[in-house]
């Protein structure tokens, strides 16, 4: 699932996700409160800002070995937190009649 960020449309991104067999899923732009993943992200970033005082990460293949660990700690509860935000986000959003200025 992507946005629609001017990079997840590329030639070469489109060749190589259509090369790969994967299909784009049209989602709504401007939409990450309506994305769970989006959260899930924020909560890697906030664990990986918190390990940054014990280790310096200086190289592509210790930031896929941190992204790795810190994925693999997000719990079933988390993931089912979130995707339990999404009633509320929805009915902000639509009070809102649209946008995302807003966090569930």
């Amino acid at each position: 699932m992507e946005d629609n960020a001017l990079a997840h449309n590329l030639d070469f991104t489109n060749y190589e996700r259509e090369k790969e067999g994967i299909h784009k899923v049209d989602w709504p732009p401007n939409s990450p409160d309506l994305n769970p993943i989006e959260h899930l992200w924020n909560i890697m970033k906030s664990r990986i800002q918190t390990r940054r005082g014990i280790e310096r990460v200086t190289s592509a293949g210790a930031m896929k070995l941190v992204l790795q660990q810190e994925w693999e700690k997000i719990t079933i509860e988390e993931v089912n937190r979130e995707i339990s935000k999404l009633p509320n986000i929805l009915a902000q959003c639509i009070n809102q009649k649209g946008g995302n200025k807003f966090h569930g």
